[in-house]
């Protein structure tokens, strides 16, 4: 399947691209940014062109573009398309869109408008949202949308079927209230001049949270923000019924009437409904957060390993200090600090010991056994196996074994030990101490 992509070496168009091409397809981005589009040409694999012609040859069309040049590219676009071919947008907000999609794409093409729902910062899509709105379906001899929606599900994707009317609708709140909160606190703080930095010093976890989702959107680009609040007709109502809900609270409170303050809260719960389950989610989130921390202190002087969530850098050393922030590293004597927020706890051993390789490579070792013939040798393996985390044993596998005369009673084993090549000297003599108690060992 050849799969073009417009924008493609955009944030969003990047995560589609590498989802598609990971999958076997043939991707092709279409970028006017010719930097971008070859360094992913050379690095994921793709084909990279600035010819929209391409599109003639697509079996499946995404356009990942800015919503502000969303329609003139569908425009432009639209009649090229093959027959029996599918196009979908990546766009927030579906009204106009869809409109353009219908109207200039060609009538023997499907139609399926998609929203992932999260940002282009997400490393992995599996347990994200995407909302497909079909269009125009049922014309192809291939089932577009069982395709499509089967992809996604196969990736542990959660997939929500919708028009494009609800989907605005409920946009209105989802993005447009929820951007709008978080955008006038972050400028609040800003027209108070409030330390935000020193006041997490002081702060619950659930306002470090809060912090933490306003500095998320305030990262976020602007110019996207303002179309998706600004191009969603629906989105005027939602933001004037909100500011018509703060100043009757703010005048409730103003005048102390604490019997309508408690009236307008309990009125909000009994609607909101799922009061229990938001407390326990919440309640969740901060014991995850409260439980690395802790996790970190106890290991305070201990051996650690962290992967970065962005650059996936693996980072590992003595963990000299921590503060709310940041910790610092240890390794051959250098140090190394870094943001805790940026980094995840790695605490799978396998993998640990997958990375221990990786940096300090593999010393094999040969260890021969006198052991009663009666014993079976595998259970020095299994043994050794059990205690490969500890030992930091990379594999444990019997070379031979061999019978003489002279052995009498006994039988000769020769066991081939694979160690991770540090404190290498410690681990032999504590092989040695071991095998000593069960055998003798030969020399």
């Amino acid at each position: 399947m050849k799969i073009v992509i417009f924008g493609g070496s955009g944030r969003m168009g990047r995560i589609f691209a590498k989802i598609f091409k990971e999958a076997g397809q043939e991707v092709i981005i279409v970028d006017l940014n010719e930097e971008e589009g070859k360094e992913m040409e050379k690095n994921l694999g793709v084909k990279y062109t600035k010819d929209n012609l391409i599109v003639s040859e697509a079996d499946f069309v995404i356009i990942s573009v800015p919503i502000n040049v969303t329609t003139s590219l569908i425009e432009q676009i639209g009649p090229l398309v093959k027959d029996g071919s599918l196009v979908s947008d990546l766009t927030s907000i579906k009204s106009e869109a869809v409109k353009a999609l219908d109207k200039w794409i060609n009538k023997k093409a499907e139609i399926i408008s998609i929203h992932p729902m999260f940002g282009p910062r997400v490393l992995d899509v599996s347990g994200q949202v995407f909302i497909l709105c079909p269009v125009r379906t049922g014309i192809s001899k291939f089932n577009w949308l069982n395709f499509i929606e089967n992809f996604f599900l196969e990736r542990k994707v959660k997939v929500v079927i919708s028009t494009s009317e609800e989907h605005d609708r409920i946009m209105a709140v989802i993005q447009g209230l929820t951007h709008f909160l978080y955008i006038t606190a972050g400028w609040t703080f800003k027209k108070l001049d409030f330390n935000v930095k020193k006041s997490r010093k002081l702060s619950s976890p659930i306002y470090e949270l809060m912090l933490d989702i306003i500095g998320r959107i305030l990262g976020q680009d602007p110019h996207l923000y303002a179309h998706i609040q600004m191009d969603n007709p629906l989105a005027k109502e939602v933001r004037e019924k909100f500011i018509e809900c703060v100043m009757k609270l703010n005048e409730v409170i103003n005048a102390k009437d604490e019997k309508e303050f408690v009236e307008i809260m309990d009125s909000a719960a009994r609607h909101f409904l799922e009061i229990n389950s938001a407390m326990s989610r919440s309640d969740k989130v901060i014991s995850v957060l409260s439980a690395e921390l802790e996790f970190l202190k106890k290991n305070t002087g201990k051996e650690i390993f962290l992967k970065h969530i962005y650059s996936k850098e693996i980072h590992f050393g003595n963990l000299l200090a921590l503060d709310g922030e940041n910790l610092i590293l240890e390794k051959n004597g250098k140090k190394e600090k870094l943001k805790i927020a940026n980094v995840v706890i790695l605490k799978d051993q396998d993998e640990i010991l997958e990375r221990k390789k990786e940096f300090f490579g593999i010393v094999k070792k040969d260890f021969s056994l006198l052991i009663d013939k009666d014993m079976g040798e595998k259970i020095i393996v299994e043994i050794l196996n059990s205690q490969k985390f500890t030992k930091e044993i990379e594999e444990v596998k019997i070379k031979e074994v061999y019978f003489d005369k002279k052995f009498g009673s006994k039988k000769s084993v020769c066991y081939g030990i694979s160690f991770i090549n540090k404190d290498i000297k410690e681990k032999i003599e504590e092989t040695i101490k071991f095998l000593g108690r069960i055998g003798k060992l030969r020399k």
